[in-house]
C-alpha cells in the first residue's frame, strides 16, 4: 500500500513540476504587464502606444477596426436623435 502512495505521490510531484515549468514563462509576462499597466517607467506609455499602432493595420485587416467605429456612429447617432427629441 505504501508502494502505490509513493508512486502516486511521485506522479503528482512530477505533473506538478512539468506545470510550474510550463506556466512560467506566463507568469514572468504577467509581471512585465503589471509593470507596463502601473507605468513603473517612464517609457512604458510611448512603448505602450507605439505598439498600438502597429497593431492597427493587422486590426483593421480583420475589419475589428470598422466593427468598432459603425458601433461609435450608431450610438452617436442615437444620442443625436434623443437630443433632438428633448428639444422639440
Amino acid at each position: 500500500m505504501a508502494e502505490g502512495d509513493n508512486r502516486s505521490t511521485n506522479l503528482l510531484a512530477a505533473e506538478t513540476a512539468n506545470l510550474e515549468e510550463q506556466l512560467q514563462g506566463w507568469g514572468e509576462m504577467l509581471l512585465m504587464a503589471d509593470k507596463i499597466l502601473r507605468w513603473e517607467r517612464a517609457w512604458f506609455p510611448p512603448a505602450i502606444m507605439v505598439t498600438f499602432l502597429l497593431l492597427l493595420p493587422g486590426l483593421n485587416q480583420h475589419g475589428i477596426i470598422s466593427k468598432y467605429i459603425g458601433m461609435a456612429k450608431r450610438e452617436i447617432n442615437k444620442l443625436l436623435k434623443q437630443k433632438e427629441k428633448k428639444s422639440e
